[in-house]
């Protein structure tokens, strides 16, 4: 496991119910990561513009910017980041996780309620792979 020190992998949650994006982070810093959090798609897009991260994990369904039009921002800052996408709404994200697909933008999808093991095994996956393609 990664010590405290620059080499942690830089992790971005964006939810727009905060304690989800406290959970996640927790249960990633848990785990070695170096994980931040933000409420909107606005605020991931200035965080993304400040600071370089290894993967992002966020939510699909928020105000304001949903996760794939933040995603569209977010590629144009840097092309190479990841994403895991998630929602509960997933009735109401169907449409928007076919879009995401087609525009070959969602590297993983994971539903609502999901599970701290899930997660981390999620992000270490992308993580992983993200080290072997660079």
């Amino acid at each position: 496991m990664a010590g405290r020190n620059s080499k942690r992998k830089r992790v971005l949650i964006v939810d727009d119910e905060e304690t989800i994006g406290l959970g996640i982070s927790e249960i990633l810093r848990d785990e070695g990561f170096d994980a931040y959090y933000v409420t909107d798609g606005k605020s991931a897009v200035e965080e993304v513009k400040k600071r370089k991260y290894d993967l992002i994990f966020m939510d699909i369904v928020m105000p304001g910017l949903n996760g794939l039009d933040t995603f569209r921002e977010i590629k144009k800052i840097r092309r190479d980041v990841k994403v895991i996408l998630f929602t509960g709404y997933f009735k109401d994200a169907e449409d928007v996780i076919t879009q995401g697909v087609r525009e070959g933008m969602i590297d993983e999808f994971i539903r609502k309620p999901y599970f701290a093991d899930e997660i981390i095994r999620s992000v270490k996956k992308h993580v992983r792979e993200r080290q072997t393609n660079v």
